[in-house]
């Protein structure tokens, strides 16, 4: 069977623990709307729209179709919360606000170079290294600190080579 709705990495604002909150999703032509249960992370209602000039109407069958995935398919596939800087407030929020996100990635900068990226190219490499050198045993510095300890050292350095290569989607 043809899944109706994708795997969905979704980032949500805070809601309330038990309650639920709306997701929506948008195409050029549907539009899908999923009630989703905070305390359990399932679906409890969805509906499917479909462009109609310059609105949008219920789709009958693809909402029964919807309906039909939403049931057959574990509710963890389809909702995974983003809070990567554990805020309590999802990355896309945090990105909506003014959170920087220079590379246009939908991640916050500040994970990224927390983990090694040090400068944002999807990759850690010898210019990370570089870049954490660069910050070697300063007070506070403004990158490079991967352990989080207030300094550049081995420690970083450490971790930085550990996690050579492309950085994890």
């Amino acid at each position: 069977m043809k899944r109706l709705l994708p795997i969905v990495i979704l980032s949500l604002a805070t809601a309330a623990y038990g309650g639920t909150i709306a997701i929506t999703t948008v195409t050029a032509t549907k539009k899908v709307v999923t009630q989703v249960n905070t305390a359990t992370a399932q679906a409890e209602t969805t509906l499917v729209m479909k462009k109609s000039g310059t609105n949008w109407i219920q789709d009958t069958s693809a909402t029964n179709n919807a309906i039909e995935t939403l049931t057959q398919t574990p509710a963890a596939a389809l909702v995974v919360l983003v809070d990567c800087n554990g805020n309590g407030i999802s990355d896309s929020v945090d990105i909506a606000n003014g959170a920087a996100d220079t590379d246009s990635d939908g991640k916050l900068d500040s994970c990224e170079m927390r983990y090694g990226d040090l400068n944002l190219n999807g990759v850690i490499d010898q210019q990370d290294v570089y870049i954490l050198l660069g910050w070697w045993d300063i007070p506070n510095p403004l990158a490079g600190d991967l352990n989080g300890d207030t300094h550049v050292n081995a420690e970083d350095l450490g971790m930085l080579l550990a996690r050579w290569g492309l950085v994890p989607s």
